[in-house]
């Protein structure tokens, strides 16, 4: 599980492209992560404006300006990439072991109106 620290680095990693970013489109691969996405999860998010990105001790939260706050933990495996409209990928806090992310564990993508495609893979889900 990551300490805070690399959450922190985490945060810092996708402030850039999330912060202030309107979600253009969401797509959840699956139904359920360790547990089941709330009702409405995709439709909740597609056109909503995250207005900052936060850290709650090992939780990234993203306010939305409709109210809600996205909630996402990394859990022991899970891991973002983020896809820049001018191509190429960075993933944030990955500094030690590259691993080539298998799209059967991109469970959910998020883009932006600027183009970014931020995704979360998690084998373990």
């Amino acid at each position: 599980m990551p300490e805070l620290p690399e959450v922190e680095t985490v945060r810092r990693g996708l402030e850039p492209a999330l912060s202030g970013a309107r979600l253009s489109r969401v797509r959840a691969n699956r139904p359920d992560l360790r547990f089941p996405l709330p009702e409405g999860f995709v439709q909740r998010l597609t056109g909503a404006r995250i207005l900052r990105l936060d850290r709650r001790a090992k939780y990234l939260l993203a306010p939305l300006d409709r109210g809600d706050t996205l909630v996402m933990h990394l859990g022991m495996t899970g891991r973002f990439e983020i896809a820049a409209p001018e191509g190429g990928a960075r993933r944030p806090g990955d500094f030690a072991h590259p691993v080539s992310p298998d799209d059967k564990h991109a469970h959910i993508v998020f883009e932006t109106e600027a183009g970014a495609m931020v995704t979360y893979y998690d084998p373990r889900r």
